[in-house]
């Protein structure tokens, strides 16, 4: 089997409508955003482990790279954003409404969002959510930033150069 290359980051700025932010598959994201080195897949949400994180930029901030779909898939999720690209919406659907949310949920964390609108469009980056409104089987993620540095590769430092909270 031939070992995988994984390519040198290529990105130390994500900005909100940059042709720089877009990407062709979720495994690009973190090689060439962040330098993580992963292989062929990439689950929605990286890292995968509950209590892990990638770096922080001030103390007590904790971030994840969340890739959703914008268009339906089997993962009885809907997701959906907002016209001006402020919030998004994650909808539990089917089976996920008996189990829609953990307890524990870290509402903390920020995520660096790259949405991916169809299943023929690249992902694009979103933005950096946190976590906003909670109903029964719907969470609202308001966005605080909509540019962000990220520093080595691997990534060792994130900051929002547009910081909105």
């Amino acid at each position: 089997m031939a070992k995988l290359e994984i390519l040198p980051k290529r990105v130390d700025v994500l900005e909100v409508n940059s042709p720089e932010s877009v990407f062709r598959i979720n495994i690009d994201i973190l090689n060439e955003a962040f330098g993580v080195g992963r292989g062929i897949f990439a689950k929605a949400v990286y890292p995968d482990k509950k209590d892990s994180a990638i770096p922080r930029t001030k103390p007590g901030d904790r971030y994840i790279i969340w890739m959703p779909k914008l268009y339906g898939n089997s993962s009885e999720w809907k997701n959906v954003v907002s016209e001006d690209g402020t919030e998004i919406y994650e909808v539990a659907e089917g089976s996920r409404t008996e189990d829609w949310i953990d307890e524990n949920t870290d509402l903390d964390v920020l995520r660096l969002v790259f949405v991916k609108d169809s299943a023929k469009s690249p992902y694009r980056f979103a933005g950096v959510f946190k976590s906003g409104k909670m109903e029964f089987c719907k969470h609202t993620y308001c966005r605080i930033a909509s540019k962000v540095k990220i520093i080595g590769n691997p990534v060792s430092k994130i900051e929002l150069m547009d910081d909105n909270r």
